[in-house]
């Protein structure tokens, strides 16, 4: 325990304002944290691991007498992992064009105590570094929210090789790696993967945005320093819930003398204004918006339209007139009520006399619920192009009545997208890591892809604090950002109000963020369509200087 009650008090001091790692987000398990000034040391919120962005995010274990799964911090002892050089095989990927020659590594590095030299835990990785091309960038993949894998990252779309969608073998050539334009590395916070406290006890010390941080910082440190990486630009990313978690990393490793050039994300934590109060209804409207518009729910004229001509619609009629409308509430002359009803019922394709019983504040719940409500269908918030049928509400029974109806109870909780990503993701992750990586995990250790490995996590601060944090510390710092129009999650509109509002210089702004917009959802990497894209998009963001 003396590395992490060293770090813990370390890092709350030197980064009070700027370690931040909420789990934002319009889901109830995900509230967003309160705004915590930079020079106030945050007050530490206790939360339960999310549910996760679409299922992937994991639930504190069960207390159980015999646990066969789910990781128990409590325990007296547990399985430790050996010291051992990692994994090396040499193999050879087709990808822009051409083939790459490249060493791929997997396996554990060892986080130390800086004084005593102790262990305190395992980090699992897997590496790929082009051959005969020295000096390249090289970027850190952590995953998402607490205990979510960074698998989801290497398997999913940027590594090498990926699942394959078809046939026996569980695995194929990924033609949109960025390997081609860069060094990758996918890491496993402690508790995702294979990655494991040295002893249970320790579990808890990692599981703080501080110690979080701290910990991950300290194993890209020990990584370029063991892979003569010292001079190679460095980019650090991260997807779901984990703006604070990249920010805080930026500015941790810039405040070790560790420089970062800048921070990937693939989904933005959206600030807490952007869903206060009617704010939520204005930030979210773009986004169902373009789910209705998936699903043909608009009128044959919208349906027509473009994405890009779509949501730039949307976005004037929710600043504008829905902003309006929700301003002005009963001060609206019956004319004004009457445009406004006409219009959002024409931009969400809902029946006029639901947005009357709402008072034109459609929820995500609500919206998901009614949309497809004739066939029985509701969205994924993960992905709204993705729909399923979700059964009545327990005690609704067949003949309705009771129960809430239709799209209530615990049909909401179901994400059809994510369930069917997941199906089988782990398995042919790890047939991978053994068949092609030739790795073997020690002894009968579990794969967290998702869940089991991470109990409660204390999260302080304040994820947008965090990322204006670290380009004050780092004024060269580039920040890219991939925003996702069907992620009803962190909603397309409410990110980029979040980016609008950032507390950071008028240079950084104009010079240093980078933007693009993707018809995918919170993975935009998984999308066909759009990975080729952001493998263009991210391959242009990491060699511009």
């Amino acid at each position: 325990m003396s590395l992490f009650r060293s770090v813990q008090v370390l890092s709350l001091i030197v980064f009070s304002g700027v370690c931040a790692y909420s789990q934002g987000g319009r889901r109830g398990a995900q509230q967003q944290q309160a705004q915590t000034p930079a020079t106030t040391p945050p007050a530490a919120q206790t939360q339960q691991t999310p549910t996760g962005r679409g299922g992937r995010g994991g639930a504190p274990p069960a207390p159980a007498t015999s646990e066969f799964y789910n990781y128990d911090p409590a325990a007296a002892n547990g399985q430790q992992i050996q010291d051992a050089p990692p994994v090396e095989s040499h193999q050879k990927a087709t990808a822009g064009g051409g083939s790459i020659d490249y060493t791929a590594r997997a396996g554990f590095l060892p986080i130390r105590n800086a004084t005593s030299g102790t262990t305190e835990a395992h980090i699992f990785y897997t590496s790929y570094t082009k051959d005969g091309a020295e000096g390249r960038p090289l970027v850190f993949f952590f995953g998402g929210a607490p205990g979510v894998s960074a698998a989801w990252q290497d398997f999913g779309g940027f590594g090498p090789k990926m699942r394959a969608t078809g046939g026996t073998q569980a695995w194929a050539n990924n033609p949109n790696t960025l390997l081609v334009s860069a060094d990758l590395v996918f890491a496993n916070p402690v508790g995702a993967g294979f990655s494991r406290p040295e002893t249970p006890g320790h579990a808890a010390a990692f599981w703080t945005s501080a110690a979080d941080a701290a910990s991950l910082a300290e194993f890209v440190r020990a990584f370029v320093a063991r892979n003569n990486r010292l001079t190679s630009p460095l980019y650090v990313a991260a997807e779901d819930h984990s703006t604070g978690r990249a920010a805080a990393l930026a500015a941790y490793l810039h405040e070790h003398d560790v420089p970062v050039q800048g921070v990937i994300l693939f989904s933005m934590t959206v600030s807490a204004d952007a869903e206060a109060g009617d704010a939520q209804y204005l930030t979210l409207l773009p986004s169902l918006t373009m789910a209705a518009w998936e699903h043909k729910k608009l009128s044959p004229e919208m349906n027509a339209m473009s994405a890009e001509q779509i949501s730039g619609m949307a976005r004037q009629f929710a600043s504008r007139e829905l902003l309006h409308a929700l301003y002005k509430g009963d001060r609206m002359t019956a004319e004004e009520r009457n445009k406004a009803l006409t219009d959002l019922a024409r931009f969400t394709g809902l029946p006029r006399q639901f947005l009357i019983s709402n008072d034109l504040r459609v929820t995500l719940d609500r919206f998901s619920a009614e949309l497809m409500r004739d066939q029985h269908h509701t969205l994924s918030p993960s992905d709204a192009r993705v729909a399923g049928f979700a059964p009545p509400a327990a005690g609704g029974g067949r003949g309705g009545g009771g129960g809430g109806g239709f799209g209530g109870g615990a049909a909401q909780a179901i994400d059809f997208n994510m369930s069917d990503l997941s199906t089988g993701f782990a398995a042919a992750y790890q047939a991978y890591l053994h068949g092609e990586l030739n790795f073997n995990a020690p002894g009968n250790e579990l794969f967290y892809l998702s869940s089991g490995g991470v109990g409660t996590f204390t999260s302080t601060g304040n994820d947008e604090t965090s990322l204006s944090a670290a380009f004050a510390r780092n004024p060269k710092l580039r920040l890219f950002l991939a925003v996702n129009y069907f992620d009803l999650t962190d909603p397309f509109y409410a990110a980029e109000y979040t980016l609008a509002h950032l507390n950071i210089s008028p240079e950084a702004r104009a010079h240093n963020i980078t933007v693009n917009h993707y018809e995918a959802g919170e993975m935009p990497y998984l999308d066909a369509k759009s990975a080729a894209k952001l493998q263009k998009d991210l391959g242009a963001f990491i060699a511009a200087k």
